[in-house]
């Protein structure tokens, strides 16, 4: 192998590891961020994720299987997964009154589409 030929070898090489470098730095900016949002909104609710939880289940009559702060909405509320009948509900709750906001099946055939059920 040539000199020139290995001197570039090694720049690309240098370059992929820079760029690489950067993604993963961009990458822990991007959790940081997340992050800190997900902070302020807790902090800003006035029930707890427990209190967030017995709503969702009084209104569906189900049992809660998965609960975490719903970090796509500017106002603090809680996304809970309920399992009722076989099937998975979706249920939003709001973080400062408590109030159920919105209640959806999840469809398993098509990911990520819900159909309204409230």
């Amino acid at each position: 192998m040539n000199t020139a030929h290995s001197k570039i070898l090694i720049a690309l090489f240098a370059m992929i590891m820079t760029a690489g470098s950067a993604v993963n730095v961009a990458q822990a900016a991007e959790a940081q961020d997340k992050e800190a949002k997900e902070l302020k909104l807790f902090s800003q609710a006035t029930i707890s994720l427990q209190d967030a939880i017995k709503a969702a289940e009084q209104k569906t009559g189900g049992k809660a299987m998965e609960a975490e702060l719903n970090d796509e909405s500017a106002a603090v509320q809680f996304e809970i997964e309920i399992l009722k009948d076989g099937k998975v509900h979706e249920v939003i709750v709001d973080g400062k009154t408590g109030s159920v906001l919105k209640v959806s099946l999840e469809d398993e055939s098509n990911e990520g589409a819900e159909s309204e059920k409230e």
